[in-house]
């Protein structure tokens, strides 16, 4: 008897095996008939959901981005914090916490890492760019408006900066020395401040 599941719970399911697939065979020698003897399913239902390997892997780097992204959508409307508050705790929490550092979250990186998968990542961060720099302008004209800030064009700074950041932060995850990551979060956190002229760090 066939194996009927809801679209979504399928959907997950395919997803989690793949993971685990990319993980231990190796993103590259994985190939969809891998997936479709694990999760015992036909081809036809695995292209039902997905458009091929790769787009599995998007969907993947997707769904692990989501809490950073509703982290910073919750802060940008936290009605009880000032502009100020909101500026800092936006960055921090775009921060790789201990809780982050989970196998799947590691096995992922390696993968993304890969130099034949840097386009997605390019892909997926003017996605993340189109959302944060949206709550980060809703953060500046809130500082506007307190007189913290005397910005012209909070929408477009947003934009720059978030793009700024974004690429900068996709370039750190590939960089081996330590100082020098150092060296740019301090060179951005100091753009930041001087931009704003605020001190926010």
């Amino acid at each position: 008897m066939r194996d009927v599941k809801a679209p979504e719970v399928r959907r997950q399911e395919i997803m989690e095996e793949a993971l685990q697939i990319f993980m231990e065979k190796g993103y590259l020698e994985t190939r969809t008939q891998d997936i479709i003897d694990k999760v015992k399913i036909s081809r036809g239902l695995l292209y039902y959901h997905f458009k091929n390997k790769e787009d599995i892997l998007y969907c993947l780097i997707e769904k692990y981005s989501q809490p950073v992204i509703q982290r910073l959508a919750k802060i940008s409307q936290d009605k009880k914090l000032t502009a100020k508050d909101k500026l800092r705790t936006f960055f921090e929490a775009t921060q790789i916490g201990s809780t982050d550092h989970t196998k799947e979250n590691a096995g992922l990186q390696e993968i993304v890492d890969l130099e034949q998968n840097r386009y997605l990542m390019d892909r997926l961060a003017h996605e993340i760019i189109d959302l944060s720099s949206n709550y980060l302008a809703h953060i500046l004209e809130q500082g506007n408006e307190e007189g913290l800030l005397a910005l012209s064009h909070p929408q477009a700074l947003a934009r720059i900066l978030m793009t700024a950041y974004t690429f900068t932060a996709n370039e750190l995850t590939t960089l081996k020395d330590k100082k020098k990551g150092e060296d740019y979060w301090f060179t951005f956190e100091h753009l930041l401040n001087c931009t704003l002229q605020v001190n926010l760090f």
